[in-house]
C-alpha cells in the first residue's frame, strides 16, 4: 500500500511540475516591490570565527569542572597516572572521540 502511494505521489508531483513549466510565462511584474522589500531588509550578520572554538572551549571547561568530582574521572586519572587502561578510560576515549566527530559534524554543516 505504501509503495503504491509513493508511486502515486511521484506520477502526481510530475504532472504537477509539467503543468506549471508549460503555463509558466516568466516572473509576475510586481512594480518593483521585490527591489523594495529586498533593500528594506536587514544586513546579514557576519560570521563569527571564533564563536564555536570559544563555545567549544568554555562547553569543555564547564565540563570538566562539572565532572571533577565524579568517580569515574578520577578513576581515568588514576588509571592513567600509574599507567593502565581500563574501562574506564575506554569509556571516556569513546565519548570524547563521538563528542569530536559531532563536533566535526557541526562545523562542516554550518560553513
Amino acid at each position: 500500500m505504501q509503495d503504491g502511494a509513493t508511486e502515486m505521489s511521484e506520477i502526481s508531483d510530475q504532472r504537477i511540475h509539467d503543468l506549471l513549466r508549460r503555463n509558466f510565462n516568466g516572473a509576475v511584474p510586481d512594480d518593483g516591490f521585490s527591489a523594495q522589500v529586498t533593500r528594506a531588509l536587514p544586513a546579514r550578520q557576519r560570521p563569527r570565527p571564533w564563536l564555536l572554538p570559544a563555545a567549544a572551549l568554555a562547553g569543555s571547561l564547564l565540563a570538566w569542572v562539572t565532572l571533577l568530582p565524579s568517580p569515574l574521572l578520577q578513576q581515568v586519572a588514576h588509571e592513567w597516572l600509574t599507567g593502565g587502561f581500563g574501562a574506564a578510560s575506554a569509556g571516556i576515549c569513546v565519548l570524547l572521540l563521538g563528542l569530536s566527530l559531532l563536533s566535526c559534524g557541526w562545523a562542516l554543516e554550518e560553513s
